[in-house]
């Protein structure tokens, strides 16, 4: 476990945070001013229940059966059954990363004061965050309607001492887990249940995850484009600043300027240009990755605002002490931006394979046909496209819209649903798959310039180069090249490309604003 800490407050969480949290071992902790909250929060439901006042979920039914009234002594069995029935899932676990953000989400959202929760059980959700347990929460399940019910009710049978979570490298149950940390199950008082499970936690992990992938990803798409200009002998005239400033989209602006910035001191910018006009994806990169950018920045400042958000059901106004029901949790926001989102990161996959296409077609390239000297006898990289179109295929099929559906459930109660937990999920699956795409047209280009003097690339281009070149000899004849690809997207992952440009140019898409 990391030694910084993240303070939760319930309205600075930034996606650096979370995954500073899921991915870097950072810890957590409320801030005071988030304790004061959940306390007064919880002080006005009980001052609600000892005056018996009818509240949704605390002294009624859920759902279709929220007009049946629960009896003071029945209102801790209501809280803990809400739990045992909301668990039902199937497929395999989420991601361990998912499931840390999603308690790291609600923990921050109950810093807002409006859930109504004992700060025990506030503490209990931070001493498990700090000790990595990770519930074992299946990935179907949650239509993103009252939150994510299904998966969140996972998370929240280990509070109970129930269910099982990974720990210390081990799959045991949480009792156990409980046990070994001195922890006492919590015996859930009214309204932690429901606030415990209503919310959009787990969808918003996935989206806060893929976000941040998202811009992980433009900027090694930057550094392919770059590969790619390089081997090609592309016309640097695209990227021209007149022509940006012609059509002053925010993306397209920041994206050819950083094409322009890794290439400095290429030879591109001097010699007399190979073609008149390069294919549309070389010469439109800017306004096609730009684009994509836009909306990767879009769906930032959405998921920004979902994880300093309540979502759950009832909420508490903890200045005037209203009580009320809504739809906060409902996942319509995420769900939208995740749809669109998945199917910007499938365009960006699209665009990228043609460019590989490119590169292998001798007729075009003016390269060896598929980067290989005696093509006939040995295939090179033929293959290797292949799987690029095969990739590209699954992330169209991905790509379709989960959030255009909608199944009525809980007796027509719950009668429009969002589909967000799905939308998500499906996003965070395309933007690993486009990790490999952009794998693929690294390993391609640095193939295609083993055929090149790569002196006269630019030094941050000659630097990726001799990074790959240290570990992947370029290749003679066919081989197994496999593992030389899941090479790349290992380094890719590990932000080994992006650290080298950002030592010679510094930030690589310079700022949003």
């Amino acid at each position: 476990m990391g030694y910084e800490i993240v303070v939760l407050d319930g309205d600075s969480l930034t996606i650096n945070d979370l995954v500073g949290i899921t991915r870097c071992g950072k810890s957590v902790k409320m801030s005071e001013e988030g304790v004061r909250k959940i306390k007064k929060a919880r002080k006005i439901i009980e001052e609600k229940l000892d005056k018996n006042e009818t509240i949704y979920g605390v002294s009624t039914g859920f759902g279709k059966l929220a007009n049946t009234i629960i009896s003071p002594s029945e209102r801790e069995t209501l809280q803990k059954n809400l739990i045992k029935s909301h668990s039902i899932g199937f497929g395999p676990y989420l991601p361990d990363e998912i499931v840390l953000g999603a308690m790291v989400i609600e923990l921050n959202s109950f810093c807002k004061g409006g859930s109504g929760i004992r700060i025990e059980l506030a503490e209990m959700i931070e001493i498990l965050i700090n000790k990595r347990v990770i519930p074992l929460v299946p990935s179907i399940g949650s239509l993103g309607a009252s939150g994510d019910l299904s998966p969140l009710a996972y998370i929240a049978r280990i509070f109970i001492g129930e269910g099982k979570a990974r720990f210390e490298n081990e799959v045991i149950n949480g009792s156990e887990i409980l046990s070994k940390l001195n922890l006492t199950p919590i015996e859930l008082s009214a309204k932690e249940g429901i606030s415990l499970i209503n919310g959009t936690h787990v969808l918003t992990s996935f989206a806060a995850h893929t976000v941040f992938d998202s811009l992980s990803i433009l900027e090694n798409s930057v550094i392919a484009v770059c590969l790619t200009l390089e081997a090609f002998e592309g016309n640097f005239n695209a990227f021209s600043s007149f022509i940006m400033n012609l059509r002053p989209h925010k993306g397209q602006m920041r994206f050819a300027k950083a094409v322009l910035n890794v290439l400095q001191g290429s030879n591109l910018q001097n010699k007399q240009q190979k073609r008149v006009q390069d294919p549309y994806s070389i010469r439109c990169s800017p306004q096609v990755h730009g684009a994509i950018l836009d909306v990767v920045e879009h769906c930032k400042k959405l998921v920004e605002i979902e994880i300093n958000s309540t979502t759950d059901n009832p909420l508490i106004d903890i200045e005037t002490s209203e009580v009320a029901s809504n739809g906060n949790f409902h996942g319509e926001p995420i769900g939208l931006a995740m749809d669109y989102l998945g199917i910007a990161l499938t365009d960006l996959g699209n665009i990228s394979e043609r460019r590989v296409n490119l590169l292998l077609d001798s007729s075009i390239s003016g390269l060896p046909s598929f980067l290989i000297k005696k093509s006939g006898l040995n295939s090179g990289l033929m293959m290797l496209q292949y799987a690029d179109a095969a990739i590209s295929a699954e992330n169209k099929v991905l790509a379709s819209p989960a959030s255009i559906d909608n199944i009525s459930v809980s007796a027509n109660q719950e009668d429009h649903v969002s589909m967000g937990f799905t939308a998500s999920k499906k996003a965070y699956e395309i933007a690993k798959n486009i990790v490999q795409m952009i794998a693929i047209e690294f390993y391609t280009t640095y193939q295609a310039l083993g055929f090149k003097e790569t002196s006269n690339a630019s030094e941050a281009i000659q630097d990726v180069y001799n990074f790959i070149n240290k570990t992947l000899p370029p290749m003679k004849e066919d081989k197994f090249f496999d593992e030389d690809v899941r090479w790349i997207v290992d380094k890719i992952e590990e932000h080994a490309f992006t650290n080298i440009v950002k030592e010679k140019i510094g930030r690589i898409l310079g700022d949003s604003e």
